[in-house]
């Protein structure tokens, strides 16, 4: 019995000085050393190379979906070029916010595009704004823009813009729309072959 109770005394203690150790050694890594994100953040994207694997269907389409290429992305992918032969544009998902709207609404027009995709991003009302007052898309026939934080403000512009003449399609799905102006948006698209609201 004592042996026993010997036998535990010592193992608890060595199990004890190996916390220990452990510890110590933890505790003298620097203070400064990068976080796994801080390594990430180090990673360049390589936007050339991006765009190329995007493009498909003899560059009538640019899928970027998910790429998560942001406000600079935009920025880049407005000085490429690629933009003036591309008739649908995919940019779910893309972390871009309202600065990334707003370049894409200042770029010359672009007569090819049909249509653009930017649900699931952050553009909220000053990027949706931007957006509805654009010359930039003068054949666009269907615009997403669902899930990107737009509130009344940001969709009643498209309720008032003459700006869209060929539009068809409008999403404005999951955003923070008051039923009021989901009502007021109803008369005044009610031409459009699909208005996605809900």
């Amino acid at each position: 019995m004592m042996k026993r109770r010997i036998d535990f005394l010592f193992w608890k203690n060595k199990v004890s000085m190996i916390l220990v150790g452990c510890l110590i050694v933890l505790m003298s890594e620097p203070a400064t050393s990068p976080s796994f994100s801080q390594e990430l953040d180090k990673v360049r994207i390589d936007y050339d190379v991006l765009f190329k694997k995007g493009i498909k269907r003899r560059g009538k389409l640019l899928n970027l979906s998910g790429e998560k290429i942001g406000d600079e992305g935009i920025k880049r992918l407005i000085a490429s070029g690629i933009l003036e032969k591309v008739e649908k544009i995919d940019l779910r998902y893309n972390e871009i916010t309202a600065t990334g709207a707003e370049l894409l609404a200042k770029i010359p027009p672009l007569p090819k595009l049909r249509v653009l995709i930017l649900r699931h991003n952050i553009l909220g009302d000053a990027g949706s704004l931007a957006l509805a007052k654009s010359n930039s898309f003068p054949n666009l026939e269907e615009m997403q823009l669902g899930w990107t934080e737009t509130r009344d403000a940001g969709a009643k512009a498209f309720g008032s813009s003459n700006k869209f003449k060929k539009l068809k399609k409008l999403d404005f799905r999951g955003n923070f729309l008051a039923n009021k102006t989901k009502e007021e948006l109803k008369k005044s698209l009610g031409h459009l072959k699909s208005l996605k609201l809900f």
